[in-house]
């Protein structure tokens, strides 16, 4: 049997407890000091319900069944209601409703809230800048509206020719029911003639 020649070096560093902070030597690979190696001795820490994002809200409770409770929505301007399940154990719930839910419909609920806002304050404004125009007279007749005035001539006359029967579409037939239509006078008092 071959036996090494060297003694193993130990590799001891200048390490620090990641539970209390202390100073201490030990391996590479050692996470805590002599004290706190024991499980027993360092004491197990609760993870905060701190949301990760800003989508959602904590809301510390001590119920033990399921409760359905209102909320109101979050978002500037909605004041929407939502029914939120609060369930035991569980502190992290949604902050808007659920038509805000998403990024993309949160942003374009406000973006149009904005547009319509901006129109509502313009709006009294465009309206007593713009000149009543009368362009009516002998030639033509004028169409208001808020966007152009259009002039329309008068028709002196001149009658738009009537479609022909040829060009017209052909109607479709009923399909026949059980009741009987009525017909026109001029059909009746021609078959009574007969």
């Amino acid at each position: 049997m071959q036996l090494p020649k060297y003694k193993k070096k130990k590799r001891i560093k200048l390490k620090i407890c990641q539970y209390c902070g202390k100073e201490f030597w030990g391996h590479p690979i050692a996470k805590y000091c002599e004290l706190h190696r024991d499980v027993k001795q360092r004491e197990k820490t609760k993870k905060s319900p701190e949301p990760g994002d800003s989508n959602n809200r904590t809301y510390n409770h001590e119920y033990i069944e399921v409760v359905e409770e209102p909320w109101t929505c979050e978002l500037d301007g909605c004041g929407k209601t939502y029914m939120v399940k609060i369930f035991p154990k569980q502190f992290v719930y949604p902050r808007f409703c659920e038509e805000h839910r998403n990024e993309f419909r949160r942003r374009n609920w406000i973006r149009a809230k904005l547009l319509e806002d901006l129109r509502k304050s313009r709006a009294p404004v465009a309206r007593p800048a713009a000149p009543e125009l009368d362009l009516s007279g002998e030639d033509g007749e004028v169409r208001k509206s808020p966007k152009i005035a259009k002039v329309v001539p008068r028709t002196t006359g001149a009658v738009r020719p009537k479609a022909s029967a040829a060009k017209a579409p052909a109607a479709k037939a009923p399909a026949k029911s059980g009741v009987a239509k009525a017909k026109p006078a001029s059909e009746t008092k021609a078959k009574a003639k007969k």
